[in-house]
């Protein structure tokens, strides 16, 4: 799937508040950033934006807290450790 396919999708599944969206071979990832999740309202901000995401993608947020926020279908990353990842597999 090209760049521009991957916009087309993001648009017309009205999934603007994706903050990234990336492919590799097969795989699709949609990644949230935040500073921090502790705020329950930016939390359920973060958390929301996956909501018209199918559970075969990988829906990953990426913030500085050291609290492992993931969930059963959202996987949280601590910046620290995203910073030192080779890859999100």
């Amino acid at each position: 799937m090209a760049v521009k396919d991957l916009l087309a999708f993001k648009k017309s599944f009205s999934i603007n508040e994706i903050d990234f969206i990336a492919q590799k071979e097969n795989k699709i990832y949609y990644i949230q950033v935040a500073y921090s999740l502790v705020d329950e309202k930016e939390y359920e901000k973060d958390i929301k934006a996956f909501k018209n995401i199918d559970n075969l993608s990988q829906k990953i947020i990426i913030s500085n807290d050291d609290i492992d926020y993931s969930t059963s279908t959202i996987r949280h990353i601590k910046l620290k450790d995203f910073l030192l990842m080779d890859d999100l597999d």
